[in-house]
């Protein structure tokens, strides 16, 4: 396929994809312009790989903004901001988790339910025709890849989420459809239908079909599903990673200034004891998975050193699931079920790395600690944290005050920490085209 048309391909899909979300799809192909392609047009092998494609590219393009977006609202990044320059922003909301701010800030989008909802969206596009044109040697794959994508999608919005919120979608025919309100688990489970299915058409790609594995067995911790969850992963090996495209770029490098020191009005230093009970990111200098390097004092308050996370570059690749994160699977359904067999993993884990043993803290609250301690720390800025944090809540019975205690900001002076425990979603936005989304946030 000549690159001419490649891109006009991606461009096609892109307009069906986002006419789709708001209803106005069918007419765009009713038209009589012969300068247009026709949906006709690319109903070939051709037109069913652009179609992959665009999923792809919106993939590696998005996905780390849901990323930023969970490090920010839990205790993996902070926002510090000079006060002359402290107008309301997303990161301040995220970092104060203020849902009311950030249901004002969004009144006309809403950037992290939309950036998951339009990966649904597209897979949808895709999904069709590549299981109608594609060759049967590269089908099987593309399935895989393409399920494998709207489960994640699914999986981190029901994560990340407060529940109430819609995951609208589009018919083959670009019919759009708005939906129900969604509870954390019936996301989930909608979640892990999609990673079955790319289990079940997976053919060659080992990538693809651990990778949905990975992604499977984290939806059924949610579901504190254990047993399943440790046979979902356990054809994982050691060394599998799937990561994003480095060619796309690096979002958590970009926002840290792009590793300018000087940088004249905000910061986004790793946390380090946030809220008074966050994680000690920076003062244990885990330089193995959490590496940092100092770059200022703070804005607001210079007696606090603010450090930059190091574990990105301008082109690393984001860690989206590996055979590091099944193995905590495992670990964790281990403790769940009594084996003491939980911490042995952990330390294989560790031991060739050079990092200490652990040892058995000796209470059943102290090793929940210790294992989601080292989640936190093996899965720094990869979008695993805010799931964590609501899963204790859900699945551990602690209380949300402890997990997200409320408090001030040591950075905002004027915007201290609001009581969210998940990013809301607009509804202000949601609701002016969806008329099944009539109330916010609720409590399951």
């Amino acid at each position: 396929m000549k690159t001419s048309r490649r891109v006009r391909l991606l461009v096609n899909a892109f307009m069906i994809a986002g006419l789709g979300a708001v209803g106005a799809c069918r007419g765009f192909f009713d038209v009589s312009d012969p300068t247009l392609i026709r949906d006709q047009d690319i109903q070939n092998a051709d037109g069913a790989n652009g179609r992959r494609a665009v999923v792809y590219a919106f993939f590696q393009a998005k996905i780390p903004l849901s990323i930023r977006d969970v490090a920010l609202f839990t205790d993996e990044l902070s926002f510090d901001q000079q006060p002359q320059f402290a107008n309301p922003s997303n990161e301040m909301m995220l970092d104060s988790r203020n849902s009311e701010g950030y249901e004002a800030l969004h009144q006309g989008d809403d950037p992290h339910l939309g950036n998951l909802g339009f990966l649904v969206t597209y897979t949808s596009l895709a999904i069709p025709p590549v299981r109608e044109f594609t060759p049967s040697p590269l089908k099987g794959d593309y399935l895989a890849q393409l399920f494998s994508y709207r489960g994640y999608a699914i999986l981190q919005m029901a994560e990340d989420l407060c529940p109430g919120f819609p995951i609208n979608d589009v018919t083959p025919d670009h019919l759009a459809i708005f939906s129900d309100p969604y509870t954390t688990d019936s996301a989930v489970s909608t979640a892990i239908a999609a990673l079955d299915s790319a289990i079940a058409e997976v053919k060659d790609s080992t990538a693809y079909g651990n990778l949905a594995r990975v992604l499977k067995g984290r939806a059924l911790l949610d579901l504190a599903q254990y047993s399943e969850a440790a046979a979902a992963v356990a054809s994982v090996p050691d060394d599998f990673l799937y990561t994003t495209d480095p060619t796309y770029g690096n979002t958590i490098f970009n926002m840290d200034d792009d590793g300018n020191p000087d940088w004249p009005s905000q910061a986004f230093p790793v946390g380090n004891g946030e809220w008074g009970t966050g994680l000690d990111f920076v003062s244990e200098h885990d330089s193995v998975r959490v590496p940092t390097i100092y770059r200022r004092r703070g804005f607001s308050d210079t007696t606090i050193a603010e450090y930059a996370q190091a574990k990105y570059g301008p082109t690393t690749q984001f860690i989206v699931a590996g055979g590091i994160e099944a193995r905590l699977i495992e670990a964790e359904v281990a403790l769940h079920g009594g084996d003491p067999n939980w911490l042995a993993i952990l330390n294989a884990l560790r031991t060739p790395t050079g990092l200490d043993s652990l040892h058995d803290p000796g209470t059943p609250d102290a090793r929940v600690d210790l294992l989601f301690h080292e989640r936190a720390f093996w899965l720094y800025l990869t979008g695993h944290r805010l799931g964590d944090l609501r899963r204790l809540i859900r699945n551990y019975g602690r209380t949300a005050s402890s997990v997200f205690p409320p408090g001030n900001n040591p950075f905002i002076a004027v915007a201290p920490y609001g009581t969210a425990t998940a990013i809301p979603f607009s509804l202000a936005h949601e609701s002016q085209y969806n008329h099944h989304i009539t109330g916010g946030c609720t409590t399951r």
